[in-house]
């Protein structure tokens, strides 16, 4: 709803999230598409859980994505520019802020997120880096998968991946707040 509201209220078709919890060195395995070259903005969750979100494209659909966020802003080039990364950042803002604040007040924990960045590269090397991070504090991860499509015309539609990564304090944590709010007879 948050994306769609951004891009001038485009259907945006989002398939079933999938979830994954295993070893870091399986993760890569879980996300895919490793030797793709991939647009991604990132985002740190901190607060009671601490995790990370991927919003990930393909270069040619970030581009299509950043023009209807900068409703048409024309260039030169066929790559993205510091306005094109901004409107990608300020996406992945405003979705993994939707998220935030739906699960915080939820669960009644308190979560923030760090400023957004973007990077495009190998989709395997990228993921490396985020493992890397987190198998610091622990070797299993928590990952959830979301593959969404915003719906242009169906010749130009926009293929996307969302993902959730946490370490298993996080899971514990979200768990721990889950029980207390639905607890069992």
């Amino acid at each position: 709803t948050a994306l769609a509201s951004m891009i001038g209220g485009k259907k945006v078709v989002i398939q079933p999230p999938e979830a994954f919890i295993d070893s870091a060195e399986k993760v890569p395995t879980f996300v895919g598409k490793l030797q793709e070259v991939e647009t991604v903005v990132l985002l740190k969750f901190l607060g009671d859980v601490p995790g990370i979100m991927l919003l990930s494209f393909s270069p040619q659909a970030a581009l299509k994505l950043a023009s209807f966020l900068t409703q048409g802003h024309k260039k030169q080039l066929p790559v993205l520019d510091e306005l094109d990364r901004s409107a990608l950042c300020e996406a992945g803002n405003v979705m993994s802020g939707a998220t935030i604040a739906s699960v915080s007040k939820f669960l009644d924990l308190n979560i923030l997120q760090s400023v957004p960045d973007t990077a495009t590269d190998m989709l395997g090397s990228i993921i490396d880096a985020v493992v890397v991070e987190m198998a610091e504090n622990s070797g299993v991860i928590l990952a959830f998968r979301v593959e969404f499509t915003i719906i242009d015309d169906g010749n130009n539609d926009i293929p996307g991946q969302l993902f959730f990564m946490f370490e298993p304090k996080s899971t514990d944590k979200i768990l721990t707040a889950l029980k207390s709010k639905y607890p069992t007879t």
